[in-house]
């Protein structure tokens, strides 16, 4: 397949996958980019340093826009991870690189949760989760 081919099979992807899906897919994106960042960084990198914690940032800031404040505790509880989170990553690019190793722990435990109640939901009698709204 060309690159153009692939980036249409996995924009498609995207615009049909449900919300449950989608938080996942952001989930992996922002894990995916703070290791991308680091191995940027790693390697002396700058450009691409920056470029992936812009990317990881990104992707937190739209995990935050998605909360549903009106869901109770939960959202409030994640909202404050994830600014917590977005503050590591700004502080990775003033030289204290520690901000991605907590940005990461952070993201990937909620990850992991995350992933832990879809798949339980699923093999439970439990609603559907097709359409529902993410956390």
């Amino acid at each position: 397949m060309t690159t153009n081919a692939v980036d249409a099979y996995k924009t498609q992807g995207i615009l049909t996958a449900d919300p449950v899906t989608l938080t996942t897919m952001l989930y992996d994106g922002a894990l995916k980019a703070i290791r991308k960042a680091r191995l940027q960084h790693e390697s002396g990198n700058t450009a691409g340093f920056a470029e992936q914690v812009e990317r990881g940032s990104l992707i937190i800031g739209e995990l935050l826009a998605t909360l549903d404040m009106n869901q109770g505790e939960l959202p409030r509880s994640l909202s404050g991870i994830y600014s917590y989170c977005l503050r590591m990553l700004l502080e990775s690019t003033l030289g204290n690189l520690s901000g991605l190793d907590e940005a990461e722990k952070h993201i990937a435990r909620i990850a992991e949760s995350w992933k832990a109640a879809v798949a339980s939901l699923r093999t439970s009698d439990g609603p559907a989760l097709t359409g529902e709204a993410a956390a």
